[in-house]
């Protein structure tokens, strides 16, 4: 184990992002509701609580858990480094793409379709701890395309050789 290997920034960089979005997931509302939805009848009723706020990790039941998983990749990546694994990928570009498919996750569930049903989906609004789990999936991203970028030079190759 050589922890010479690591970078401080990129290590913290990452260990920050990977830190917000599981605080953000677990405890920072997502998203904001206009009406009670336990009182008008459930339409709308996207999380499990009575409350007008929603977390991420209420909201979504299978989500939760592939950002949670998420999160881990840059302690992941960091191990990698540390240990100096032998891999057919520049160390950085796994967690980069884990990166990515958080941020399109997120942004998806927020910008392109809120969650909740018909009518119900005009009265749901955008949330403080929304916006800090997408910055902190571009964190995670970030911190994988920097780590791709160092060392490893790679021989191109015309496509179809071997």
């Amino acid at each position: 184990m050589d922890f010479s290997r690591l970078d401080r920034n990129r290590v913290l960089l990452g260990a920050l992002g990977g830190g917000v979005l599981v605080f953000s997931l677990l405890f920072l509302p997502w998203y904001s509701l206009s009406h009670n939805p336990a009182r008008d009848g459930g339409e709308g009723f996207i999380c499990g609580t009575d409350d007008y706020s929603c977390t991420g990790f209420e909201t979504f039941p299978i989500l939760r858990w592939l950002l949670l998983a998420g999160a881990l990749a840059p302690l992941i990546l960091a191990w990698i480094i540390v240990r100096g694994h032998q891999l057919s990928w520049a160390p950085g570009e796994m967690t980069m793409v884990v990166g990515f498919a958080a941020i399109t996750l997120i942004g998806y569930n927020g910008l392109i379709d809120k969650p909740g049903t018909g009518t119900a989906e005009i009265g749901i609004s955008l949330r403080y701890g929304y916006w800090l789990a997408l910055l902190a999936a571009i964190a995670i991203a970030a911190t994988g395309f920097l780590r791709a970028q160092v060392g490893q030079k790679r021989e191109r190759k015309a496509p179809g050789t071997v």
